[in-house]
């Protein structure tokens, strides 16, 4: 057992059996199931957030999560000897999907409707349970700066310890209402996706591609990925213009684009109104444990309120990179969602445009911007031929599954 997490473990009530390294964290086999203690790098607003999002999935019996586990104080996280905090999840013993493999890839793909399933219900729950979390945590809070001041705790030491500027610790102090006190910089409202979120996602990414096409072309001494850009960077251009046109109903004059944009809202908004829930955010192979009893889903640190099929989306392209954009094994994808929750001609169209949008392209010509110049690694150059190469697969396997939103197949 490591040296440096005694003192982590011991603020948890298990009996530990076992422990090993696992991809930056420590896996514990306890005699009452396995954990895994992660480093924890975000907010406690969004961690408390995502602890009440899972106790409302553990209230729809649904257990094939990655549950927060508090130490013996109540504490969601656990700081080591050097002040690092840790949180300690439920885990699960298994294997990542196999993105190539459909025997993997159909179970994920029901594992996720009934997530989703769930989530619907949750997400019109999680509101109401938010705010009483933190009217709780705030009288929690209260009460502690108050004894602090009974104990003699000074007023700079106090406002310091709790994040609030000493006008309104003052003015909290002398006031009836106990909810008074207002932290620096929190942030208590679950992220939600709005109607336009992919209108304008597609929009930024297009700048930017384009962006990176002026700047590859003023480049004097190309090198090969650069070169081959250059050759390509056009048509994945206008398959993202097109993916807008085709999101905004196909009206193309920039002079309507308030028209546009409200056609886009109501499409979307259909499509949103069918599939709203909660989202896991960054659904793919390594989020999902293939167990023996169970799928588990696991790092919802990315999840939201909003469209839940851009989960399926971004689960369903990967697997399609994966393999040579197979349409039988998205036909197959899509049925497996739809025996759970019914997929409709709007969410065919919907998903078909999300395809259609040069996602990948995107990707690297971003990866690329960001990176050294002197020195790109042959990877770079390895992936954009590599979706030069799918472009056939991927048209064909675009106009089959136009045949799906028209009825045609």
């Amino acid at each position: 057992m490591s040296e440096k997490l005694a003192e982590v473990f011991e603020q948890y009530d298990m009996n530990i059996l076992s422990t090993k390294k696992g991809r930056g964290s420590t896996i514990i086999t306890a005699s009452d199931g396995i954990r895994i203690l992660e480093p924890f790098r975000g907010s406690m607003s969004r961690l408390e957030q995502e602890y009440v999002l899972k106790q409302l999935f553990e209230e729809r019996k649904c257990s094939n999560l990655d549950y927060i586990i508090p130490n013996k104080d109540g504490q969601l996280f656990t700081c080591d000897k050097y002040r690092q905090p840790y949180v300690m999840k439920q885990h699960y013993e298994g294997a990542e999907c196999d993105m190539r493999n459909p025997e993997d890839i159909i179970p994920v793909i029901r594992a996720l409707a009934e997530f989703h399933l769930q989530g619907r219900w949750v997400a019109g729950a999680f509101e109401d349970r938010w705010r009483k979390w933190c009217i709780a945590k705030e009288e929690r809070r209260v009460e502690e700066i108050r004894k602090a001041i009974e104990d003699g705790e000074e007023m700079e030491r106090i406002a310091y310890l709790y994040e609030i500027s000493r006008s309104a610790l003052q003015k909290a102090i002398e006031s009836e209402d106990n909810n008074q006190f207002e932290a620096g910089d929190r942030k208590d409202q679950i992220e939600e996706s709005y109607v336009s979120d992919e209108l304008d996602k597609f929009e930024r990414h297009n700048a930017q591609i384009r962006k990176i096409g002026r700047f590859v072309s003023k480049v004097k001494r190309r090198n090969t990925f650069e070169n081959l850009f250059l050759r390509v960077y056009t048509d994945f251009y206008n398959q993202g213009v097109k993916s807008v046109e085709m999101l905004t109903g196909g009206i193309g004059q920039d002079s309507e684009r308030d028209d546009r944009r409200n056609c886009s809202v109501n499409f979307v908004e259909k499509v949103l109104k069918n599939h709203y829930g909660i989202c896991h955010g960054s659904f793919n192979q390594h989020n999902v444990i293939i167990g023996e009893d169970c799928i588990a889903i696991v790092h919802f640190e990315r999840f939201s309120r909003g469209n839940q099929l851009n989960d399926l989306y971004q689960f369903s392209r990967k697997v399609m990179e994966k393999n040579n954009y197979d349409f039988a094994l998205l036909k197959d994808i899509l049925n497996a969602y739809s025996e759970t929750i019914n997929l409709n001609s709007e969410d065919y169209e919907y998903l078909y445009i999300l395809f259609s949008y040069p996602e990948k392209f995107w990707k690297i010509a971003n990866s690329y911007y960001n990176s050294s110049k002197a020195f790109l690694s042959p990877k770079y150059i390895e992936k954009l031929e590599n979706v030069i190469c799918q472009e056939n697969e991927k048209k064909e396997m675009l106009d089959r599954m136009k045949g799906i939103v028209f009825g045609s197949v």
